[in-house]
């Protein structure tokens, strides 16, 4: 049964994978219930401090929240604006909805849907190879509001040289179809496997050395960059103006923990876990060091398993005020 409006959304900061918590009895940290909602702190800006406007959320993280008999979505995107949300990014689901119904909801809570993953929700072939596919996202992307239009996994390309150059000539001819239709570009979302190396050398830098950047830019996913064992900084530093966006996650280097790095990387086999961000071992301060100015940049907050009971017991409500709060008070080293 669907919760009532009338129920404190800040008490479902204790929400677990299966919404269980919600109906049962919304066990949350304590003073969670009676905190007063997020606001913006006065602090001092300048290049070393992420804008609070600038914070979004991957809707992915608290997708254990989204069926109607748990919240929904309208319930859910109240708890994100709440703790203090700006920006929205979806995972290519619109619940039901149309997109343009989807941009009213989340406008209507004072944050703006600013990215989407669009492409298909199994291992197949990627709609963006057909011309068809890509005019409908166009048209959905434009009714959305979005700046770019962009996928999220690499699916099913060959982890190979060829198969990369391959992906980045389609990365090639998406973008400029992207920005003939309005957009700023086309840009595509890393996991682990795209680090896989060859030669010595990730498969990932093929698609930054063979892509126009006046056409394909890239959402940087440091997380799971992270999880295959480059420093993330490095990238920051060398092609940091091909970074409009990134998600934001943390890790966990766990000898018992639930995932493993992809095999080929150079943590290929390592096993951790997600944390939610500023909570595990990735050190922020330097990982953002390496951009020149971190007020040109979009900051997605995900956590691929905050909806598990088992991998995240505090539930995904937690992991996105943990998250936003963390970032909006980090300063960077210089």
């Amino acid at each position: 049964m669907k919760q009532s409006t009338a129920l404190s959304r800040r008490g479902l900061l204790g929400v677990g994978a299966v919404g269980a918590a919600v109906v049962a009895g919304l066990a949350a940290p304590a003073g969670a219930a009676t905190a007063p909602a997020a606001t913006p702190r006065r602090r001092r800006g300048g290049p070393s401090v992420i804008p609070e406007a600038n914070v979004g959320l991957q809707i992915y993280t608290m997708r254990n929240l989204l069926p109607e008999d748990v919240l929904g979505l309208e319930q859910t995107l109240e708890i994100a604006a709440d703790a203090g949300i700006a920006q929205i990014e979806l995972a290519g689901d619109y619940y039901g909805r149309t997109p343009a119904q989807v941009r009213a909801l989340v406008e209507s809570f004072g944050m703006r849907v600013t990215s989407n993953h669009f492409g298909p929700r199994s291992m197949i072939q990627n709609i963006w190879y057909d011309a068809g596919e890509r005019a409908r996202i166009f048209e959905e992307a434009h009714a959305l509001g979005l700046p770019d239009v962009g996928t999220g996994h690499s699916y099913v390309a060959p982890l190979t040289v060829d198969g990369y150059k391959e992906m980045a000539a389609a990365f090639n001819v998406w973008g400029e179809d992207a920005v003939a239709n309005g957009f700023d570009h086309f840009f595509f979302h890393n996991h682990d496997m795209e680090f896989t190396l060859a030669g010595g050398r990730p498969l990932y830098d093929i698609l930054l050395e063979e892509t126009d950047p006046r056409y394909v830019k890239f959402e940087l996913d440091l997380g799971w960059l992270a999880v295959a064992g480059p420093d993330p900084r490095d990238y920051l530093v060398e092609h940091a103006d091909r970074f409009p966006k990134f998600h934001v996650k943390d890790v966990v280097w766990d000898p018992e923990g639930p995932r493993t790095a992809a095999a080929g990387t150079v943590n290929g086999g390592r096993r951790f876990r997600f944390a939610d961000v500023g909570k595990g071992d990735l050190d922020w301060s330097h990982i953002f060091s390496g951009l020149d100015d971190l007020r040109d940049h979009r900051y997605f907050i995900e956590h691929d398993d905050a909806g598990a009971a088992d991998r995240n017991p505090a539930g995904s409500p937690n992991t996105v005020w943990t998250g936003r709060k963390f970032l909006a008070e980090l300063d960077v080293r210089r």
